[in-house]
């Protein structure tokens, strides 16, 4: 069984308070922003058909690669259903190893497109994370460009990885 419904809300919240007082006036520097996206189901921006969701251990000084296209990948939705996206329009990804450090991407030319034209990697230290969003109709698609690597550094232990993805089937 494949899922019917996905909806739901993601989003970063940034609300910081700077203050001088020094200054005789207290000089406040404030930034909020709060940029929510409201997830319904469908192909239309702001809309996703499938959500995978998974926490991969990357054994040290090791790699693990997503496919998230190919049916044959391993892949499979919270349903048991194979997971297979046509593109991809969030991703979040989070480091929760108390030691290692974990690149994303680098892999090669078939890497998802967030990055494009870039086989480097992104490093994310001991509780870093990433989050990415595309609700755009489109997203990004991932037919020819399809793989998620997930790298760790050399440790005792492996990595645990949190990775959420919602896109289009």
């Amino acid at each position: 069984m494949m899922s019917t419904n996905v909806t739901g809300k993601t989003g970063v919240i940034i609300d910081l308070r700077n203050i001088n007082d020094l200054q005789l006036s207290d000089v406040v520097d404030e930034l909020n922003i709060d940029t929510n996206i409201k997830w319904s189901f469908g192909e239309l921006a702001k809309q996703v058909e499938v959500l995978y969701h998974d926490k991969i251990s990357v054994p040290q000084n090791d790699e693990v690669t997503l496919n998230l296209y190919s049916s044959s990948n391993g892949l499979v939705d919270a349903f048991g259903a194979p997971l297979t996206m046509k593109a991809i329009k969030f991703l979040y990804v989070k480091n929760t190893s108390d030691a290692l450090t974990v690149s994303v991407f680098g892999g090669s030319a078939l890497d998802l497109l967030i990055m494009s034209g870039m086989t480097d990697s992104i490093v994310l230290p001991p509780e870093a994370f990433m989050l990415w969003a595309c609700p755009t109709a489109a997203g990004i698609v991932t037919t020819n460009n399809y793989n998620l690597k997930l790298a760790a550094s050399a440790d005792t232990d492996p990595a645990l990885v949190e990775v959420v993805a919602l896109g289009l089937v």
